[in-house]
């Protein structure tokens, strides 16, 4: 009798623990954005625990996440009626039918929320978006306020505010919200091109080539950039010459290049040629706490016969 619960108890203990490693299987496919292995690791889960708020919560995203709204939305309703406390699923449902682009039922269901717990900023957050994307300007300019005031770390009020400010065409607030946003996360690289955009020069003094400045982040430009610009020296490539030449560049606020200077190179016959393309090429400043400065850097370029 003793060897038989024994075993017993272990099996029970082998497919709990099956379980999970799926279900942990599924959130790490989840959190890596491999949504197609998500979605294979979570079906088991979903027809052993069809009653556990967690599995199919997290199915509901995978779902959500693959474009299967219709099915998400049938899993975050069963989840709702488990666990009728947790207004965080109504908001999942008025996002998808925002993505629908049916909005009306969206503000709804996420005004109810706003209404029901004004505090959570999230929820302000959810109702801007859909507010912004139905074109009523005001809703989502307080709502997005509101949620900034509520938690001053959410990048995503501030960047609401900063496309506001846009479509009311007042880029001195844009730019602010911006940098607001950056200082926050300075690795938004489609942020930082919107917000290069706004950016005028100021008559700051130049840094000097050999100063240290502390940045967030250095200035940046793709080098496919630079190369698009780069012109192969006809005496090089008469001499079949290859090399790679490391320029000194100047990166002012706005994004432009002052100046450049040659730091090490392979041939002199390069030379002109790299820094006539590096002049040409629209960088992304340096980030100071989300306000663009100006920097030097470094940047290398091959020039390699094809």
């Amino acid at each position: 009798m003793i060897s038989l619960i024994t075993i017993v108890s272990c099996l029970v203990i082998s497919t709990t623990m099956f379980a999970y490693a799926n279900l942990d299987q599924a959130k790490k496919a989840f959190s890596s954005k491999d949504y197609q292995k998500a979605y294979s690791a979570i079906q088991e889960d979903i027809k052993d625990s069809p009653k556990n708020p967690d599995v199919l919560l997290l199915a509901g995203d995978i779902y959500n996440a693959i474009g299967s709204l219709d099915s998400a939305i049938i899993l975050y309703k069963v989840v709702e009626k488990l666990q009728p406390g947790n207004y965080g699923i109504p908001r999942k449902i008025g996002q998808i039918h925002a993505a629908r682009k049916d909005y009306k039922s969206a503000m709804t269901i996420l005004s109810s929320i706003v209404k029901d717990f004004p505090k959570d900023p999230w929820n302000h957050l959810a109702f801007a978006d859909v507010a912004l994307l139905s074109g009523k300007l005001p809703e989502a300019e307080k709502s997005f306020s509101e949620a900034k005031k509520l938690n001053s770390r959410l990048w995503q009020a501030s960047i609401g505010l900063a496309n506001i400010a846009l479509k009311k065409g007042d880029q001195n607030t844009a730019l602010i919200n911006y940098e607001d946003a950056l200082k926050i996360d300075p690795n938004m690289l489609e942020i930082r091109k919107q917000h290069v955009k706004l950016v005028k020069d100021n008559k700051d003094p130049d840094p000097s080539p050999d100063e240290t400045i502390s940045v967030n982040k250095p200035p940046f430009a793709e080098n496919s950039m630079i190369m698009s610009k780069l012109q192969y020296p006809e005496l090089a490539k008469k001499a079949g010459l290859e090399g790679k030449v490391v320029l000194r560049v100047l990166v002012r606020r706005n994004g432009s290049v002052k100046k450049y200077i040659v730091e090490n190179t392979d041939s002199d016959l390069f030379n002109k040629s790299a820094g006539d393309a590096v002049m040409k090429t629209q960088f992304l400043p340096a980030l100071q706490n989300g306000k663009p400065v100006a920097c030097w850097l470094s940047v290398p370029i091959s020039f390699k016969l094809r």
